[in-house]
């Protein structure tokens, strides 16, 4: 097994986390607990000042701390990054990235963990496709205040290049985030790993919106838990079509975990439907069904879930 590099040999890159809201936090929070050199960018003016009053409040598995780590509004940053990894809705990403263009130099490096499809498309307009990462990771994190992010249960990151050659920076990660106390790997089948948490998404996060619900009551219940499946399912077999090898049983046990051990969490679109915001739908549901359209399939389930949340949406919008 290779050894791990010891905390000296290991390079500090000045990271920035674009979208620092509940997963942007946890991972810029642990990144700098790391001893990583971290800068966390985010339009939420509540979150962003409460950061800076009284740093920011991390609640895990190890206990509650407050991380003095440095957070700025776009329009506030000047630096040149070597790493900036994206963490807004997919809907904000190309937005998101020209607020901070100044900072995207010829060597950053761009990484989504985003939630959805085809998110590396987006990056490859600031960035060569050498330099973009794609990743995905299954950590649960909840904004439950300003500048208070909780995060209980296991997660893992997975991530890998778009290009070759690789960057280099892509094997330093799982380094980083380890000592931050994230579990983290370079996984060359990630876009199958992406499709399916995509199915996990679909299945969970629009329930609980369109119920109200947190991931174990959806588990509770019968009828919500076998529609969770249904839509998994139809996801899994778009993917199949789409040439990715997904796992399906992998899948079905993940939803099965959640329900069971991620009992009180509250999925970001859950989150975003509270909060009277517009949701991922198109990015997670939308682009499911446009390529399950593009290869003839049928996914009445998914269609369904999109057609409500869709409605939650154009509501939403109507009343901002």
């Amino acid at each position: 097994m290779e050894r791990r590099m010891s905390d000296r040999q290991l390079p500090r890159p000045r990271i920035a986390i674009l979208g620092s809201g509940a997963m942007g936090s946890l991972f810029g929070g642990c990144l700098f607990e790391g001893g990583s050199d971290v800068t966390l960018i985010d339009l939420n003016a509540s979150h962003v000042e409460a950061i800076r009053r009284e740093g920011l409040v991390l609640s895990t598995d190890s206990g509650e701390r407050s991380i003095r780590v440095p957070a700025f509004f776009p329009h506030e940053v000047a630096t040149t990054f070597d790493l900036i990894i994206v963490f807004t809705k997919t809907m904000h990403t190309t937005a998101a990235l020209s607020a901070v263009r100044s900072c995207i130099g010829p060597k950053t490096i761009l990484l989504s963990l985003q939630n959805g499809l085809d998110n590396k498309f987006l990056l490859t307009a600031f960035a060569r496709p050498q330099n973009v990462l794609i990743g995905i990771t299954t950590n649960p994190a909840d904004l439950v205040a300003p500048g208070h992010v909780e995060s209980h249960g296991a997660g893992i990151a997975r991530l890998a290049a778009t290009a070759e050659p690789a960057t280099p920076i892509l094997k330093l990660l799982p380094d980083l985030l380890a000592r931050g106390g994230l579990n983290a790997t370079v996984d060359p089948r990630v876009e199958t790993a992406i499709w399916e948490k995509v199915a996990f998404n679909a299945a969970l996060n629009t329930l609980c919106a369109l119920t109200r619900s947190s991931v174990g009551q959806i588990g509770a219940d019968e009828a919500t838990r076998s529609l969770a499946f249904a839509i998994a399912a139809e996801v899994c077999n778009t993917a199949i079509a789409c040439g990715f090898a997904v796992n399906r049983s992998h899948v079905e046990q993940t939803l099965a975990s959640a329900m069971q051990h991620h009992t009180h969490h509250k999925p970001s679109m859950l989150q975003d439907v509270l909060a009277g915001r517009t949701t991922e739908i198109e990015a997670i549901c939308g682009a499911v069904v446009r390529h399950a359209k593009e290869r003839g399939l049928s996914t009445p389930m998914t269609e369904t879930v999109l057609a409500l949340i869709r409605h939650i949406d154009a509501k939403i919008a109507a009343r901002s």
